[in-house]
């Protein structure tokens, strides 16, 4: 993607292309019922911020509006009027298209923080999304659907939604039926995400977004892998000194974009939140009402690790096995951690005749997977801010090198910390763009599922026998009455007598 950057076009990063910012109210403009009444509020924009998830279903943002003009009474503003833009990185073809002319306008939704600036003048922030988060709250899904769980979204997408943006969808395996009790769209498709497993993957689940492209349905192992290899990065960022020159005395415009102006490491473990979510091991209780049998599965996530890509690969593209957050080591009387299948229990309730001849899906195998794989991407979170490039996505890979911080002379040659270091899933981004300061800005979540060097492997036991063992118990009214004989003893305290 940053390859892709016409120079002659960027010249400076930050840069932005800003078409004009359009209201479009619901109201007839000359009271024919033909022009909709509309009006520019591109010189009153301070701010625009635009936002990117994969956890969420659609495109979102607000501008902030500094309006001396009584935009929000003479238009007026009610919550239903269509804002119209485009916005480009220059020199890069993809970008953000929501004008009515070419793309997909948004809709605003709300108004907030509304307060006077000068007698004459007012500040206020709108907030938009698209038009299918709209819609999605006014439909419900009510039929039976039977195929694949693809063409099932695409169904949902086309003809519920009835959406116009594009739609990119993987193919799933295995033949489904189900029956919707009257859901709303996006809860529907979330619901089909959940028994959805990729055609040509080992994982389970699958993750349904917009970004600037359209709608997109797809695993997290295919954002992680394509064709049987690790699918390669679309960024390398960086922290050093910007106005990079590479000896020839000219600016490097995509080493200058790819160069951070800051960094946090939001989380890089969190051992307890992954033993409650099943990250490390689980147990599913599977009730078939049926047969009127009960079963049990245990999730072991260092025997699950070696089987799907993730973030770091072996050097060459391949799958890895000795890269993951969980380190290999004793943990208590030779047991691994991944061991301890009792610390989350899950329960299901399945059959294997539904529907006459129908077999469901085995979400008792499918649902382990699905939870650790997901929130193992918690664990390793990073915040990058950097200047703003329209051609990056949320499930775009990325690298960044973490500074070691540590002492001159120390063992590490590339001066990099190397488990945080690496590849990296890019699962939110928020573009800011203020149009005072000219000046396009982003903010990346970055998240990772594997470490860039693998942990050391050892069998030490640092839990049995590591502590005091000359416990005692006590009883607190044993304990209540000494205090009080004690206190009666005491012939100065007349008042506990």
């Amino acid at each position: 993607m940053y390859s892709q950057i016409d120079k002659d076009t960027l010249t400076k990063a930050g840069r932005f292309q800003l078409d004009d910012i359009t209201l479009v109210s619901y109201q007839s403009a000359d009271g024919s019922n033909k022009n909709a009444k509309a009006i520019s509020i591109k010189t009153q924009v301070l701010e625009i911020n635009l936002y990117e998830s994969l956890e969420g279903p659609g495109l979102s943002g607000n501008v902030v509006v500094a309006d001396a003009q009584a935009v929000i009474s003479h238009l007026p503003l009610t919550g239903y009027e269509r804002i119209e833009f485009r916005l480009y990185t220059p020199g890069v073809g993809k970008g953000y298209d929501f004008s009515a002319a070419t793309g997909h306008p948004m809709y605003i939704y709300k108004i907030t923080g509304r307060q006077p600036t000068t007698p004459r003048s007012q500040l206020y922030i709108l907030h938009f999304c698209s038009k299918e988060m709209l819609d999605n709250e006014t439909l419900r899904v009510n039929k039976s659907m039977t195929g694949t769980v693809d063409q099932m979204v695409v169904d949902i997408v086309r003809n519920d939604l009835q959406s116009k943006k594009n739609l990119i969808v993987e193919e799933t395996r295995g033949v489904r039926k189900y029956v919707m009790p009257r859901k709303k769209p996006f809860d529907t498709i979330k619901l089909l995400s959940q028994a959805a497993e990729p055609q040509k993957y080992a994982s389970s689940g699958m993750l349904f977004y917009e970004d600037a492209t359209g709608f997109r349905f797809r695993s997290i192992e295919n954002m992680l892998a394509i064709a049987g290899a690790a699918r390669p990065v679309v960024a390398k960022f960086q922290q050093k000194p910007r106005n990079v020159k590479d000896g020839t005395g000219e600016t490097d415009i995509i080493k200058e974009m790819q160069t951070v102006d800051g960094y946090t490491i939001k989380d890089q473990f969190d051992t307890l939140k992954n033993l409650n979510n099943g990250v490390y091991a689980s147990k599913m209780v599977t009730h078939d009402m049926y047969n009127k049998t009960f079963s049990e599965l245990s999730f072991d996530y260092n025997t699950y690790f070696p089987t799907i890509f993730h973030t770091e690969h072996d050097g060459s593209g391949g799958l890895v096995d000795n890269k993951s957050q969980l380190p290999i080591f004793n943990y208590k009387d030779g047991e691994l951690l991944s061991d301890r299948a009792e610390g989350r229990l899950n329960f299901v309730s399945t059959t294997e005749q539904i529907q006459n001849d129908y077999e469901g899906e085995p979400y008792e195998d499918m649902y382990p997977k699905i939870m650790a794989q997901k929130l193992s991407f918690r664990s390793q979170v990073l915040s990058l801010d950097c200047k703003g490039f329209t051609g990056l996505s949320v499930g775009d890979l990325c690298s960044f090198e973490v500074p070691s911080y540590e002492p001159p002379g120390m063992d590490n040659p590339l001066d990099i910390d190397p488990y945080m270091s690496g590849r990296y899933l890019v699962r939110k981004i928020h573009h800011r763009i203020s149009t005072s300061n000219d000046m396009h800005t982003m903010n990346l979540e970055i998240v990772k599922d594997a470490v860039r060097v693998a942990y050391p492997e050892e069998s030490i036991d640092t839990h049995t026998y590591r502590e005091n063992q000359d416990s005692l118990t006590y009883l607190q009214y044993q304990l209540d009455d000494s205090l009080l004989e004690n206190a009666n003893n005491e012939t100065h305290n007349q008042l506990m007598k």
